[in-house]
């Protein structure tokens, strides 16, 4: 082979390994992030409502607050909800069956330092330390005391 024909084969393997990370990069920079927030919380969505767990957590307090969105259009929306900070079990959030008229009645009735069971998504709990650090709630379907 003659030198010129090596450089070119040279040169043409070097091109390939550049597309090849140039991929790669790709994938870990824009792909992963993407399904990271647009997949996943459906997935775990999904999951959640054919798995669920039932877990005893002792409440340290517990509040009725307001959820709020907003889309890009600028067209927003509000749900009532009672936020349980628990002493074991992190902060877990009830919007099922809670309106303006009994959120307060709602958590007004939670005994502070009581047991109460939960009925939880099986991926959110288990999840629920990293979904409170970014600020995710960990949503509950009903509670009844334990």
């Amino acid at each position: 082979m003659t030198k010129s024909a090596l450089d070119r084969t040279t040169q043409r393997k070097l091109a390939r390994r550049r597309r090849v990370l140039a991929s790669i990069v790709l994938v870990f920079v824009v792909l992963f992030p993407l399904l990271g927030v647009f997949v996943g919380p459906i997935t775990l969505k999904a999951y959640d409502a054919g798995h669920r767990v039932r877990p005893i957590c002792t409440i340290s307090s517990a509040h009725s607050s307001v959820d709020s969105s907003r889309s890009l259009k600028g067209v927003g929306s509000s749900t009532s909800q009672v936020v349980f900070e628990t002493s074991d079990c992190g902060t877990l959030v009830l919007q099922w069956g809670v309106t303006r008229d009994n959120e307060d009645k709602i958590a007004q009735s939670v005994d502070k330092g009581g047991r109460y069971r939960f009925n939880v998504g099986e991926g959110s709990y288990n999840m629920r330390e990293f979904l409170n650090t970014i600020r995710q709630a960990v949503y509950v379907k009903s509670f009844e005391p334990a």
